[in-house]
């Protein structure tokens, strides 16, 4: 009976760190930086409404951007010259 209890036990833990990690690959703070440009949730940039490494047009500009950049992480500012590089395209 003992060996169940902790069976049960790793296996709550395990299942709470796998969800704490789930959630601190989620950027909440994109989303508020990115406001100014429009962005109400994940969907701003990604594909699905949680986020994820399914990304929209804009979030695959950004990824690109990043790589340009040669930065270490994706930073919202960015967006600024997403729009003005969208206004040329349509000329």
């Amino acid at each position: 009976m003992r060996k169940v209890q902790i069976l049960v036990a790793l296996l709550f833990v395990l299942i709470v760190v796998v969800e704490l990690k789930n959630e601190s690959l989620a950027y909440p703070p994109f989303v508020a930086k990115a406001r100014k440009f429009g962005a109400k949730d994940c969907t701003f940039c990604h594909v699905d409404p949680s986020g994820g490494q399914s990304w929209n047009a804009r979030g695959q500009w950004l990824i690109k951007e990043k790589e340009r950049r040669n930065a270490d992480a994706v930073d919202p500012e960015w967006l600024v010259n997403y729009k003005a590089n969208k206004s040329k395209e349509k000329q």
